[in-house]
């Protein structure tokens, strides 16, 4: 059997992914507007945005874990996103460039927050639909205590990594051990996407969160949680 296929249409906060092979196909596809161009705002020609920051939403997905058991969600998806590993480098990067007292504010954010290993982002550039010039981004790094070459560091191995994106893979363990109902169709997780500009060039980024809920949107909607790798 030739392997699914998926084709993709994105609104703000949402990517939907539709069946196009016949064994995956969904009898009811959402289909929803393109999303409009990303654009850097600020008066400066280097800058970092965030213009989506929020819970995505992957659809047409066709799996069922049973209630008290657990499962795997594996998909091809048709949208462009980093790896789990250039998510987790540039984490280990910025956090190795902050105090121990900003680290572990954090990692109280963390624990809160439905951006998972995304909440470094989250936490520095202010989260949903938060943009600013690239000085009002190097003044908040430096109110962190940064140096201004931690900064284009930071900066330029970001651009560096969005620059690799391309369509990637999901392998997300699902675990509905401790639910009387089962999980199907939809999985919900942290999307955080925008441009980020600087002298050396210009790039649009999205990263995918690794945790997710699968089969209804948290906190509430009976999902399961759902954690795994996003690879290239």
């Amino acid at each position: 059997m030739a392997q699914p296929t998926y084709e993709v249409a994105e609104a703000p906060g949402e990517i939907t992914i539709t069946a196009t092979d016949v064994a995956l196909i969904d009898p009811t596809p959402r289909v929803a507007p393109a999303a409009e161009e990303m654009s850097v705002t600020g008066s400066s020609s280097d800058s970092f945005s965030i213009t989506v920051s929020g819970m995505g939403q992957l659809t047409g997905l066709a799996y069922t874990v049973p209630a008290h058991s657990s499962g795997t969600i594996k998909a091809k998806l048709q949208v462009t996103a980093m790896s789990s590993q250039d998510v987790k480098d540039l984490n280990e990067l910025a956090l190795g460039m902050l105090s121990a007292s900003y680290r572990e504010q954090i990692k109280e954010y963390e624990k809160t927050s439905a951006s998972a290993n995304l909440s470094v982002w989250t936490w520095f550039f202010g989260g949903g639909g938060a943009s600013a010039s690239y000085e009002k981004t190097r003044e908040t790094m430096q109110s962190k205590g940064l140096t201004e070459a931690q900064v284009d560091t930071l900066m330029e191995t970001f651009l560096e990594r969005a620059s690799r994106m391309n369509t990637v893979e999901i392998n997300f363990f699902v675990n509905n051990l401790n639910n009387d109902y089962s999980v199907s169709g939809d999985l919900y997780l942290y999307t955080v996407a925008g441009s980020i500009q600087t002298a050396k060039g210009t790039q649009q980024y999205r990263m995918l969160a690794d945790q997710a809920a699968a089969g209804g949107p948290p906190p509430t909607g009976g999902g399961a949680p759902s954690s795994g790798v996003i690879k290239l």
